[in-house]
């Protein structure tokens, strides 16, 4: 075999090497979460830990990889929310669609809940934030949900629901949608008398859900 032959073929199983860790990678980090490590994903892939650190220089850059992705995938459908003609209809399908998401991959529920991961800092966050804003304040002008309700009024429940998930583990899988709902009651505009309680504050989200995590060990 010539040179260039056998550099094609060296090239075309690091390239399904790679293609096996991100599968196994996607399967792993959504089962187990961020505590899995890069050896657990190089033995579900079915190749050594060397080659596993020839492609990824750690764990966190392979999380990286794929929790960015699905990470998009959910700013996609909070933008895709907003085009929707009812506006409480895009904002239940947004939460219902994004927490069924987290239930099924706890690599993404730790990032999103648990303020871990290599996404927390990304751009993704600040136009989820964004959009979840949006979906509020057209809901809002629409008149459906209370109007004292406010985005970071999310952060609680998105943490509220990572408790639910961890909870299904001993009950039914699908027990957040239990807690869903009764959130969504509650947010909608029905005569109810006005909170008398401030909301947090954008920039004390972070430091609200990093000590939620740490009481709730």
């Amino acid at each position: 075999m010539s040179t260039s032959g056998a550099t094609r073929v060296v090239r075309k199983d690091a390239a399904r090497n790679r293609a096996r860790l991100l599968e196994a990678a996607r399967e792993v980090f959504a089962e187990r979460g961020l505590e899995a490590t890069l050896d657990d994903v190089a033995k579900k892939a079915g190749v050594g830990i060397g080659t596993a650190y020839r492609h990824f220089a750690n764990k966190q850059e392979l999380a990286a990889e794929i929790l960015v992705a699905s990470s998009d995938l959910m700013v996609a459908e909070a933008l895709a929310a907003l085009e929707a003609d009812d506006a409480w209809e895009a904002l239940v399908g947004f939460f219902e669609g994004a927490i069924e998401r987290m239930s099924r991959d706890r690599g993404l529920h730790e990032t999103l809940v648990q303020q871990r991961g290599p996404v927390t800092t990304s751009p993704f966050r600040e136009t989820l934030i964004e959009s979840i804003e949006e979906l509020f304040q057209r809901a809002q002008r629409s008149g459906v949900i209370r109007p004292d309700a406010v985005p970071t009024d999310v952060a609680p429940i998105f943490a509220m629901m990572g408790v639910a998930i961890d909870m299904a583990t001993v009950s039914s899988p699908d027990l957040w949608r239990r807690y869903l709902q009764l959130w969504f009651d509650g947010l909608r505009a029905h005569g109810m008398p006005p909170l008398t309680t401030p909301p947090l504050a954008i920039e004390d989200v972070s430091a609200a859900l990093a000590a939620g995590k740490r009481h709730g060990k």
